[in-house]
């Protein structure tokens, strides 16, 4: 089953963790991938996602922030040439869900994927179920 993974997720792989579905395709979200850089490159912002990169021994920055610079080809990102219609469409439905939101319930549906969050978004998975795909939440 492929797995899309949210921006916390996907910041732990860069720094060398396992899937949450080992052996299993990984993808994430234009989104998603966005906000980890913004997070890790920005010498301003200071949270969860910036932190994870800072509180990393020295000697490991260079390699994680490599990683996040040219995501591995193991780690797919499907493009809004492909998800843009597909938005559109759910948007209908979905109206509550913001831009990332409807991003990750499109990309879920086109790779026919279960998303995998480390916080939960009640509006995602009501979405997600709502279109037959579950948010897995890693804790």
């Amino acid at each position: 089953m492929t797995q899309l993974v949210d921006d916390r997720i996907l910041s732990g792989l860069l720094q060398g963790e396992a899937p949450p579905e080992p052996g299993q395709p990984v993808y994430t979200t234009g989104c998603w991938y966005v906000r980890l850089c913004q997070a890790a490159l920005s010498s301003t912002v200071s949270g969860t996602l910036s932190g994870s990169f800072a509180e990393l021994p020295p000697k490991l920055i260079p390699r994680a922030l490599h990683s996040l610079l040219e995501l591995p080809e193991e780690i797919g990102l499907v493009s809004l040439r492909t998800l843009a219609p597909l938005i559109g469409r759910l948007r209908s439905r979905h109206r509550q869900l913001n831009l990332l939101s409807v991003e990750a319930l499109a990309a879920a549906l086109h790779l026919n994927a279960d998303a995998y969050l480390l916080t939960p978004s009640p509006p995602l998975q009501h979405a997600l179920a709502a279109e037959g795909r579950q948010a897995v939440i890693l804790r």
